[in-house]
């Protein structure tokens, strides 16, 4: 049973690592503070309101989704009323064969004793022959710019914490 929970814990944490998202943030004027925003929105083009950029924003990871929520949350500690797609890219990742020695035949000779580390029916034995083909996948960068509009102060103050 333990080995059951060690293995379920170590499967669970494998998968929680894969869907990262990562986001770095350029301040235009690091001088200009403003009060971090509690509801940041998230526009497809410029809007025809008065508003300045404070920074910028790059994103990494897996998911579209992730990386405008992870965007939001980084443009609204910055005090920014917006954020402003400029470019989305899709990055393809192709499958890769990799060689491992210690499975070819032909690089050790018939040498009957190499795979005795193994035990029988063990869930990782590894697959015969020498190559194994990692998977491929899709990743996406996000650009963006995080705005503050000029006229804030002639709206009510409910979207400031």
């Amino acid at each position: 049973m333990r080995k059951l929970r060690v293995f379920l814990s170590a499967l669970g944490f494998a998968l929680g690592g894969c869907a990262t998202v990562s986001t770095q943030v350029v301040q235009l004027n690091p001088a200009q503070v403003y009060p971090p925003t509690r509801f940041v929105e998230v526009l497809l083009e410029k809007p025809t309101r008065a508003h300045v950029e404070i920074a910028l924003l790059e994103s990494r990871g897996d998911s579209e989704a992730g990386l405008f929520n992870d965007a939001r949350d980084k443009a609204g500690a910055l005090g920014a009323d917006a954020i402003v797609r400029l470019e989305i890219q899709r990055q393809v990742h192709p499958p890769v064969a990799l060689y491992d020695p210690w499975h070819d035949p032909f690089y050790w000779g018939p040498y009957p004793y190499r795979h005795r580390h193994y035990p029988p029916f063990f869930p990782f034995h590894p697959p015969p022959g020498a190559y194994h083909m990692l998977p491929g996948g899709f990743s996406y960068v996000l650009k963006a710019a995080a705005i503050r509009y000029l006229d804030r102060d002639k709206l009510p103050a409910a979207d400031t914490k």
